[in-house]
């Protein structure tokens, strides 16, 4: 996660992730630049952080910021804090982690973004690369195998004063 920080650092960010441990805003990417999709495992449903000590408290599932959270006002902020980001930015690079083919949240969003904006590029990053719709082949970059690894390549090319360093350990 920091060397995806480091790589992101330079550029203006948004994340869409369906990752509810929180480890996006945990590794640094700014909170308002992160949609948790499905809500977060480590929020209450009124969106207040948990804290290690209210654990004890949490008796269901429902009382986390997960159920209903696609209902909620703080999704819908979410939703045009993105489509916000997507006007300002419209010649933007999906870097798609781990996400497979049959995600049937995330890969249709990234496609209908594709689709919306003809300068955006895709990268995908995963065990085993994910069909790919013939329209927009051309602006797709498959990369398979290890994440850290790549994700490290990836650093060293970006960011040559980082290489050999501390992106080993993210």
């Amino acid at each position: 996660m920091r060397t995806l920080r480091s790589i992101c650092s330079l550029h203006p960010t948004f994340v869409l992730t369906t990752n509810v441990e929180d480890r996006f805003v945990q590794a640094g990417f700014p909170e308002q630049s992160v949609f948790y999709l499905e809500g977060r495992l480590t929020h209450r449903g009124d969106h207040t952080p948990l804290q290690k000590q209210d654990l004890a408290e949490i008796t269901s599932g429902d009382q986390l910021e997960t159920a209903g959270y696609p209902d909620s006002r703080q999704f819908q902020e979410k939703l045009r804090d993105l489509n916000r980001f997507l006007a300002a930015h419209p010649r933007f690079v999906i870097l798609e982690l781990g996400v497979y083919a049959g995600n049937g949240f995330l890969r249709p969003l990234i496609s209908q973004m594709l689709q919306a904006f003809p300068a955006s590029r895709l990268a995908e990053f995963n065990l085993q690369p994910n069909p790919v719709p013939v329209q927009i082949r051309h602006r797709v970059v498959q990369v398979d195998g290890d994440l850290e690894q790549n994700l490290d390549g990836v650093a060293r090319i970006l960011l040559p004063e980082a290489s050999g360093s501390q992106h080993g350990t993210s």
